[in-house]
């Protein structure tokens, strides 16, 4: 939960909020430490800039302090609920994990496991096995791709209940009120260009890479475009600074390296005209889904790829993943369209939730 950063507290905060729309009394027990420094690559895990959910939330729980597991268990207990959602990312929390799911199965209260990442991204043969270790005692899952729910299939108990339903659209920053020029001025961007964002923490997985070698594809052919990159930076900046130095392409992009706050996030889904996600691993974006709440035109590679981007009125390329000179040519397609993203955005947003609400209700 804010003021944690990430997609991942967003989610939680949106969660709650679509469970008390719907009559449910909510309580959430977040985190009073997520992550040792030594562990955590991002500058800080907090963010005191976002809106604070109105939701009840308890700040207990952390990895390694059994007290803060006892008092979690207790408060867990003292709500008298009738389903605890626990949700899983990373196998860090593996030991936090056992414990709480055991004392909760103990107690008789019914839990579901909510699963981000069956294993974190960039896994190892341990992660799979401290997966199974701490998700031994659950016996109902709830995936958003059916990509995580096979591999969470590898581990779990062939018994297990695990459903499907898609991660879900949402737009949870605040609307500026400005024109788009407006907005590139407000941030310092070119405003006759059309400009494609990159949003959200740097890391291997997500392909920026591929997509700088697409620019200077792009370049070459004479394309009028802009790339702006906005999001923190969990690996090395330089080795991206460098390569789009060799590319020649320094007035083709603006990197804003560092984590861009609630205030001002919605100014670059605003200011853009593509949003673009050569991701080369993982299973799902909660960027990509900020983008579809925006009614952006997409770019995006055949990893992201579940049934509500593919079923996105807004515009939508799909690349096969690493193929820098398709996903050039993609680009080049989708800017020379002409999408009515005012009209697509309502229905984007519309009822997204409620497949997931459903599976994580279903008794």
């Amino acid at each position: 939960m804010p003021p944690y950063r990430g997609g991942i507290a967003r989610f939680t905060a949106s969660l709650a909020e679509e469970l008390m729309d719907i009559g449910h009394d909510v309580k959430v027990i977040s985190y009073r430490k997520q992550y040792p420094k030594l562990l955590y690559p991002g500058k800080t895990e907090k963010d005191y800039s976002q809106n604070i959910s109105a939701v009840r939330t308890e700040f207990l729980f952390s990895p390694l302090n059994l007290e803060d597991w006892n008092e979690t268990f207790k408060q867990i207990k003292c709500f008298q609920p009738d389903l605890v959602i626990y949700q899983w990312w990373t196998t860090f929390w593996a030991p936090a994990t056992s414990w709480l799911i055991h004392q909760v199965n103990k107690a008789g209260i019914n839990i579901k496991i909510l699963v981000h990442n069956a294993f974190p991204h960039d896994s190892t043969w341990l992660d799979a096995k401290l997966t199974a270790w701490a998700l031994r005692d659950a016996s109902s899952f709830v995936t958003m791709t059916e990509a995580q729910a096979n591999r969470l299939r590898s581990v779990v108990s062939s018994q297990a209940e695990i459903l499907t339903a898609p991660h879900p659209v949402y737009r949870q920053f605040p609307n500026s009120g400005l024109s788009k020029v407006e907005v590139r001025k407000k941030l310092g961007l070119p405003l006759e260009v059309p400009i494609a964002l990159f949003f959200g923490f740097v890391r291997p997985y997500k392909g920026l890479r591929i997509l700088i070698d697409a620019m200077g594809i792009l370049k070459s052919k004479g394309s009028r475009i802009h790339l702006v990159v906005a999001g923190e930076f969990w690996d090395d900046q330089d080795v991206y600074e460098n390569q789009i130095a060799e590319l020649g392409i320094k007035d083709m992009v603006t990197i804003r390296a560092d984590y861009i706050p609630d205030s001002e996030a919605g100014l670059y889904f605003e200011s853009a005209d593509l949003f673009v996600a050569p991701y080369i691993g993982g299973t799902q974006s909660g960027s990509i889904k900020q983008a579809m709440g925006y009614g952006l035109p997409m770019v995006v590679t055949d990893v992201m790829t579940d049934h509500l981007v593919l079923d996105y009125p807004g515009g939508l390329s799909v690349v096969k993943s690493g193929d820098p000179e398709a996903f050039a040519e993609k680009i080049k397609e989708m800017l020379l369209s002409k999408f009515d993203t005012k009209s697509k955005n309502g229905n984007v947003l519309s009822n997204s939730w409620q497949p997931l609400l459903d599976v994580l209700l279903r008794v």
